[in-house]
């Protein structure tokens, strides 16, 4: 490990005489994140700032929201992965017909945020940002 320690301390050396800077692509990074927004908080609370409006929950997330407890319950625990994963198997293990009615709610909020981000591009929201409804395209049919 000596050894290798030299060698590396060898090579720096030689890069830096030969005019090379030392924690340059870190720096770089850094400077792109920070371009880019900042820190995660700091574009969530511009986001909100913009009058964007949130993604409706889908159905999952509906039946999730309204058997959370009686999950918790059946659990044994709250913790969050345990309660998911569980919340999970259920849900797949439910027929359509059970499904449906969390499943027309979450269309209809879906219809609702739909209308109400038109409304916000119609009046000037987004204009700098780049189309920031493409983000969790996916995330309609889990």
């Amino acid at each position: 490990a000596e050894a290798l320690k030299k060698e590396y301390e060898q090579k720096m050396a030689d890069f830096l005489a030969a005019g090379g800077v030392k924690g340059k692509r870190k720096a770089e990074k850094a400077e792109a994140k920070a371009a880019k927004g900042g820190s995660k908080k700091a574009r969530k609370e511009a986001r909100a700032a913009s009058g964007q409006p949130k993604k409706p929950p889908t159905g999952y997330w509906l039946y999730l929201k309204e058997n959370r407890e009686a999950i918790e319950k059946a659990a044994g625990s709250k913790t969050p992965t345990l309660v998911a994963s569980l919340a999970g198997k259920k849900w797949k293990a439910m027929s359509d017909a059970q499904k449906k009615p969390f499943e027309d709610k979450a269309a209809k909020a879906k219809a609702e945020y739909q209308k109400a981000m038109e409304e916000w591009k119609k009046n000037g929201g987004g204009q700098e940002e780049g189309d920031e409804e493409e983000e969790g395209e996916g995330e309609e049919d889990q």
